[in-house]
């Protein structure tokens, strides 16, 4: 089994192991504290174990009631948004870091926290590398 990054014989891509988890906040809880919890509480434990792990990026992306609304208006109420309120990414040089990060104790012990600011079970994931077109205003050259 390849543990590298990228697609063999293409160009384009970062070579880079990148998880993107889809995430829905805890029901009943306002916007304002899941974005407390996960930026100021989560990603605080969530941190020492990735950057143990090598971990080259770590970003949240919220979707929250404000966002909805303004889709929703400059859409003109025809988006298809996702029924998630955050999307958490992770990127990792190679698939052998991202393993040891998921596998690692220290990466387990942040589960418990999840019931906190999250629904577990409605969590998904997709893996992979990703190419890029554009980056920092500029086209990528083709190659």
């Amino acid at each position: 089994m390849v543990l590298e990054a990228g697609y063999a014989g293409t160009v384009g891509f970062r070579k880079v192991v990148k998880a993107t988890i889809l995430v829905k906040k805890k029901p009943g809880m306002s916007d304002e504290a899941f974005i407390e919890h996960y930026n100021h509480v989560h990603a605080n434990l969530a941190t020492p174990v990735l950057e143990k792990h090598n971990v080259i990026t770590y970003t949240l992306t919220y979707c929250l009631q404000r966002d909805r609304t303004i889709i929703a208006d400059m859409l003109h109420g025809k988006a298809n948004m996702l029924d998630y309120d955050a999307i958490c990414t992770f990127v990792f040089k190679d698939y052998k870091d991202f393993a040891r990060f998921m596998y690692d104790p220290a990466s387990k012990a942040l589960t418990p926290d999840h019931e906190n600011f999250m629904v577990e079970s409605e969590m998904k994931m997709m893996v992979g590398d990703e190419y890029v077109v554009i980056e920092d205003g500029q086209r990528r050259a083709a190659s």
